[in-house]
């Protein structure tokens, strides 16, 4: 039996776009929790002075109970959300979190009860290196 061309089309987007679907949003999920792109840093880096970074702070803090990806994607959308964070990257595989922040306007205490009110559990902020 030979398929007609409507036929064709009603059963090729099914058998053919689930891997290409999942395929996209593992890239998706992967560039959301790597950080923006370089070069959108760089473009963003005309406005951030040499006294500015100067002044900024990091800090590792280590989260328990992050088990997926929108647990991570979660914690850095919550982290990014407070004022004084410059920048906070999620680190997956060492369950951390590294934080980019003004210490006039912020302390990592802060950004660790922040983390705990979303039920995870944040341990003792580290400076990073």
């Amino acid at each position: 039996m030979e398929h007609t061309t409507a036929e064709t089309r009603l059963i090729r987007p099914n058998r053919y776009r689930t891997p290409v679907r999942r395929l996209l949003l593992a890239l998706a999920a992967a560039a959301f929790l790597s950080g923006s792109p370089s070069w959108l840093h760089l473009a963003q880096a005309s406005s951030t002075t040499s006294t500015q970074a100067a002044e900024l702070k990091t800090v590792t803090i280590p989260v328990e109970g992050m088990s997926c990806v929108a647990c991570a994607a979660q914690i850095r959308r919550t982290v990014r959300a407070i004022d004084g964070v410059s920048s906070a990257e999620v680190v997956f595989a060492t369950r951390s979190v590294r934080v980019t922040y003004v210490p006039d306007r912020l302390s990592p205490d802060r950004v660790a009860a922040a983390i705990n009110a979303l039920g995870y559990r944040a341990g003792l902020p580290t400076e990073a290196r």
